[in-house]
């Protein structure tokens, strides 16, 4: 990527697939990913919001692609157990989304300070 994004796909052969096809499979679930746009790929946009939310008490800003169905439970999961909103603004330009919360200021209590 020119940006700096790490874009994955991921995919698992049957048995008895040829190498070959498993391998222009992974391809085309790779552009698919590439053509959703955004900082990350489908599988990991659970995981960007949910560093959002934890992260100190400022804003915080990402761009992500298409939303999926699990990331759009996930949102109301992060609702319900942190009381944290996302402000999601479609870019129609780009075909994103843009996604703002205000991090939670979440610490671990558990660690041992010197």
């Amino acid at each position: 990527s020119t940006t700096g994004a790490l874009v994955t796909a991921e995919l698992c052969a049957e048995p008895g697939d040829a190498p070959e096809d498993v391998g222009a499979r992974a391809a085309r679930l790779l552009l698919a990913e590439i053509a959703r746009g955004g900082c990350f790929d489908s599988a990991h946009q659970w995981m960007a919001l949910l560093l959002m939310t934890l992260a100190p008490e400022h804003v915080v800003r990402t761009r992500i692609g298409k939303l999926t169905p699990f990331t759009i439970q996930y949102l109301r999961d992060l609702r319900d157990f942190f009381n944290t909103t996302f402000k999601i603004s479609p870019d129609a330009e780009t075909n994103t989304v843009l996604m703002a919360c205000l991090g939670t200021g979440f610490s671990n209590v558990g660690k041992k300070t010197i």
